[in-house]
């Protein structure tokens, strides 16, 4: 719902700013309208006002701005007109849902009442909180190699690795560490963190590459990176890459700004 909300904002902010420039821009000097009579395919200009009554006036060529600027004050009129209507309803609705929307009424059930109903619509910051809650499968592979303890409690293989898990806890991002996913081709797969983008209420997903120096590595995850996106997860869309090696060195003040870019 906040997502959706603040998509009504921009839409909102947006037209604020239109209206203002089309009344800015809008001729102020011309009176009347512009009709447009086509003869074999060539368009004639005529200025119609009280003073021409209804055949007008024929604009020439070397007067084609005064043509611009009838065109231009009807197009302004037109594109305002909407505009003003569209953000008199939007102004109403937003007013609507900041004070009673349909996620109210599950928020405000009592705990003991939440857990008999499952609820139709929530709020994206109640959304964020079941999908934590999920149960999900994690991977087992090599459990004594998870040996760094990140501040949510999960132990995880490496320094960065707890760096990412700490920033996704700072910035408020759900995440399950080494979630065993299966890809729309039956491939299983495992990615370093599955991410919860609460605003568009959808799964992110982020694989570190640490060790892209070493050739086998390398190799090995550039075919996982093209099963990835033979599935459908690709940069760019739900799959975020990160690379450390020689001459790629993690800078995680980059990854903070990348991350607050992409959750806004």
């Amino acid at each position: 719902m906040e997502g959706y909300l603040d998509e009504l904002q921009r839409r909102r902010e947006m037209l604020k700013k239109c209206i203002s420039r089309a009344e800015k821009a809008m001729p102020r000097d011309i009176s009347g309208r512009l009709v447009i009579s086509i003869k074999g395919n060539k368009p004639y200009y005529y200025h119609v006002s009280k003073e021409t009554g209804k055949t007008g006036v024929y604009i020439s060529k070397k007067n084609i701005r005064e043509a611009q600027d009838l065109a231009t004050k009807n197009y302004l009129q037109r594109v305002l007109n909407r505009m003003r209507t569209e953000m008199g309803i939007l102004d109403r609705y937003l007013d609507l849902l900041n004070k009673k929307n349909a996620e109210d009424v599950y928020s405000k059930f009592s705990t003991s009442r939440k857990e008999l109903v499952k609820p139709l619509l929530v709020s994206d910051e109640l959304c964020a909180q079941l999908w934590e809650r999920e149960p999900f499968q994690q991977s087992t592979f090599m459990p004594e190699m998870k040996i760094y303890p990140t501040k949510k409690g999960d132990m995880v293989r490496s320094k960065s690795e707890v760096l990412f898990a700490d920033l996704y806890t700072d910035l408020g991002i759900p995440y399950r560490y080494e979630e065993v996913i299966t890809l729309p081709d039956g491939m299983i797969m495992t990615p370093d963190f599955t991410l919860w983008d609460k605003k568009r209420r959808r799964v992110l997903f982020h694989e570190h590459f640490g060790k892209m120096d070493d050739s086998v590595y390398r190799k090995k995850n550039l075919k996982k990176i093209d099963d990835y996106r033979r599935n459908g997860i690709y940069t760019g869309k739900n799959l975020i890459m990160t690379f450390e090696g020689d001459g790629a060195i993690l800078n995680m003040r980059e990854m903070r700004v990348m991350m607050e870019n992409l959750m806004k």
